[in-house]
């Protein structure tokens, strides 16, 4: 049996690609530096050994193959020793492509925010339409007992971002995928780390447009003006437009919904009307919706199908998902990472139940959100929540007149964030907590605190 190394192993995209591994007959180790929840449960649960840090030591078995995931730099310890070794290795978008994506029709799914939970409802959808696609999800998708499987149909779908391959492939990983469907979100500035621009980010939309071939279709957003003038100038893949706003020039379109967006009259020109009633909160979630619906029916599902999976479906871990429902009080945990995101999932949580008070408690982890330049407008993304507490580490360099509002709380420490978050909440609140990270398992703790505080165990599951 071949050994397969992952340095960088606990992201979502590479940990995911171990299952893959596993499921191709290699045996499967890996290292990383910081391990959290789901990820870190995910991979202790299928019995993949980890190594904490990142040490020469961990290639001491001298693996057949390492992948290097985008997180790593040239000057990785693990790196040095695998390069000493002459040990042979690749990225983990390569990896994917050769071994798994070369010999299926790939469905892809791109864009700056709602591509996790977009490409969970189409892999169910496909799944339920009895097509049992491969997919590869960034993220916990709890439809399927697994985040990544090889599957046995002609169908793989995958997420795909415009993110950097490794630290010796600066192309984007999704430029590796070659799909036969994209599927188009949105197209925002993000990954401040690696772009100066949004133009710097366009251009990598164009090469992945590029990519797909004249037989292939490009499912897109027709609310995005961006996604608009990029298609424009690359592609010459037939388009298939959707519209959450409700414009009749798309080819699918919200014709209305209800307050809650749990309701929702979609219309194609192809197909009709039809009514889609879920349990899914938030308008940003009918638009995924409308994208998935849309693929799929490209990928050869029929609509009414395509509707009833969805019915069915179940969020993703970490986007909107209720934690502790108990004493009129909510806890939500979810991914948001950018303004937009942001916006979208207090305007959700602000419709669901009719809380009294929405509490927003912000992490901001990624490497855009910590150099401060969305500066503004990511604290204007809050102004439909109540109050705002900001956890700001050490590495987080804001304007302080940005944050100098009366209902906006910045705490340097998690432990004081979370005894302030306790001490205020009372029954009727419905508090978000967003962060693309660990967040020192504030979440949990918040849930402790008031168990201790009611004496109520109710904990969903």
């Amino acid at each position: 049996m071949k050994h397969l190394h992952i340095i960088g192993i606990c992201g979502t995209f590479m940990g995911n690609l171990a299952l893959l591994a596993r499921d191709l007959g290699y045996c499967v180790t890996g290292s990383d530096l910081n391990s959290y929840p789901p990820m870190s449960d995910m991979l202790a649960n299928q019995n993949i050994e980890v190594a904490t840090g990142y040490h020469p030591n961990n290639l001491r078995s001298k693996p057949d193959l390492v992948l290097v995931g985008n997180t790593i730099s040239r000057a990785n310890p693990e790196v040095d020793a695998m390069l000493d070794l002459g040990i042979y290795y690749t990225s983990g978008p390569q990896w994917l492509y050769e071994n798994v994506l070369r010999d299926r029709k790939v469905l892809a799914i791109a864009g700056t925010h709602g591509k996790t939970t977009t490409t969970s409802m189409i892999t169910w959808i496909l799944e339920h339409a009895g097509l049992s696609p491969g997919y590869l999800v960034g993220g916990i998708a709890q439809n399927f007992s697994d985040a990544a499987r090889i599957g046995k149909g002609q169908w793989f779908v995958v997420e795909s971002d415009e993110y950097d391959t490794a630290y010796f492939d600066k192309r984007p990983k999704f430029i590796h995928y070659r799909p036969t469907i994209a599927a188009l979100l949105n197209l925002e500035f993000d990954h401040a780390d690696i772009f100066d621009s949004i133009q710097d980010i366009e251009r990598q939309f164009e090469y992945f447009i590029r990519t797909l071939p004249s037989s292939g279709r490009i499912i897109s957003n027709f609310d995005e003006s961006r996604l608009e003038e990029v298609i424009n100038r690359s592609s010459v893949t037939p388009l298939v437009r959707f519209s959450v706003s409700g414009n009749r020039d798309a080819d699918w379109y919200v014709d209305s919904q209800s307050e809650d967006y749990k309701f929702s009259r979609l219309h194609s020109k192809v197909h009709g009307s039809i009514d889609l009633n879920w349990n899914v909160p938030g308008r940003h979630n009918t638009a995924n919706a409308l994208a998935a619906i849309a693929t799929a029916c490209e990928a050869g599902v029929d609509v009414a199908t395509a509707v009833d999976a969805l019915r069915q479906f179940k969020p993703v871990k970490r986007r909107l998902e209720l934690l502790f429902d108990a004493d009129g009080i909510q806890i939500y945990d979810d991914f948001a990472h950018h303004p937009t995101a942001i916006q979208t999932s207090i305007d959700a949580v602000s419709k669901l139940n009719s809380p009294k008070r929405v509490i927003a408690v912000f992490e901001p982890r990624s490497n855009t959100m910590r150099m401060g330049i969305h500066g503004r407008t990511l604290v204007d993304a809050f102004n439909l929540a109540d109050q705002v507490y900001m956890y700001r580490a050490p590495n987080v360099v804001w304007n302080e007149s940005d944050v100098d509002r009366e209902n906006f709380f910045v705490h340097d420490s998690v432990n004081s964030l979370l005894d302030a978050v306790s001490a205020e909440l009372i029954s009727g609140d419905s508090v978000l907590i967003m962060s693309n990270g660990g967040f020192d398992d504030l979440q949990n703790r918040l849930i402790e605190k008031l168990q201790q505080k009611t004496g109520i165990l109710s904990l969903i599951q």
